[in-house]
């Protein structure tokens, strides 16, 4: 097995570590968590497909191969490097400080470049042929060779007022990106969103070789979201959650971020019996021991509990001073 180290973005607490394991489970032979530092998860993987694991993340910033791992101390990054056994080409090094970790990244850098210069490699700024890369944190300096990026930037052109069709209140793109991995659906598998609102939870998921299918109870947005799924594999269905019309054992995911009753309306006599019927649909709708990750502006421990789902994970996610999202991971 190889040793990875997962660059960590620092957007959130929890869910980075959970989106990299969720992946890491679905496409490596098998693994083991070894140590989670400050924005670093660090496992151990057979077979891993880091080049796909790459392209679906949203809270990573890169997956590194590791070669060493050291005492945060130039004279242990020394040692650590002095014995590596790299191929011989020519190299960059870069280092990443984590808030207030020591030693500073440029001198990370200079003494990695130090010793391999002695042991007579050869730095290439502009062209290198591998790309070194040191996480500095918690204590540890963890260096490897870097095996993929993710392409964060592709998630700002998605912001959803720059979609054809914007309405308040709504994910952002790496949430919801996030929040998708969580359910460990694959390529091909069908992601059901009951909530579909403008649809950026399916067009995250059809992104990555997802089948998307909306559901929405409100005419405009469904009329408007259609806007938004244009060259995607998608389906949207004006419906209503509480009444899919879906057959039992149909769906292989689910990812929904239910109404507030603030910018999304609850076409329903109580915010309560909407979600308690929905869930009671989508335990229906959903394959047994697949997952669903459910978002809501309150506790439903007991809602799930009453529908038949098993909590697998709970996240918080502080929008501002009046809503803090829950997250709920569940399966079925």
């Amino acid at each position: 097995m190889k040793t990875y180290a997962f660059e960590l973005s620092g957007e959130h607490d929890t869910l980075p570590r959970s989106e990299a394991l969720a992946l890491v489970e679905i496409n490596s032979a098998r693994f083991s968590e070894v140590a989670f530092l400050d924005q670093c998860l660090i496992v151990e993987a057979e077979d891993l497909d880091v080049q796909l694991v790459a392209s679906r993340l949203a809270m990573t910033h890169r997956i590194i191969e590791v070669l060493a791992i050291s005492d945060a101390n130039l004279e242990a990054l020394a040692q650590s490097v002095s014995q590596l056994a790299l191929p011989r080409k020519r190299y960059m090094v870069r280092a990443r400080r984590i808030k207030d970790a020591a030693p500073p990244a440029d001198a990370v850098e200079h003494e990695v470049g130090r010793v391999l210069f002695q042991n007579g490699y050869r730095a290439d700024l502009s062209n290198p042929e591998m790309v070194l890369r040191a996480i500095i944190t918690s204590g540890k300096i963890v260096l490897g060779r870097e095996a993929a990026r993710t392409d964060r930037s592709s998630f700002e052109a998605r912001r959803p007022h720059l979609k054809p069709f914007f309405h308040p209140g709504v994910l952002m793109p790496r949430m919801a990106r996030a929040l998708i991995n969580l359910t460990q659906v694959r390529a091909s598998e069908m992601l059901l969103d009951p909530f579909a609102g403008t649809c950026g939870i399916l067009i995250e998921a059809c992104l990555i070789g997802i089948q998307g299918l909306g559901i929405e109870v409100q005419t405009r947005l469904v009329k408007g979201a259609l806007c938004n799924l244009q060259s995607l594999d998608c389906s949207l269905l004006l419906g209503d959650a509480k009444r899919l019309p879906l057959q039992n054992s149909s769906i292989d995911a689910a990812v929904l971020d239910t109404p507030y009753g603030r910018s999304a309306k609850i076409l329903a006599k109580s915010k309560e019996f909407l979600l308690q019927e929905s869930l009671s649909e989508l335990f229906r709708v959903i394959k047994r021991g697949r997952r669903m990750v459910i978002v809501a502006d309150s506790s439903l421990d007991a809602l799930l509990a009453n529908a038949g789902f098993e909590i697998l994970q709970k996240h918080t996610d502080r929008v501002h001073g009046s809503l803090t999202r829950q997250i709920f991971l569940c399966q079925r």
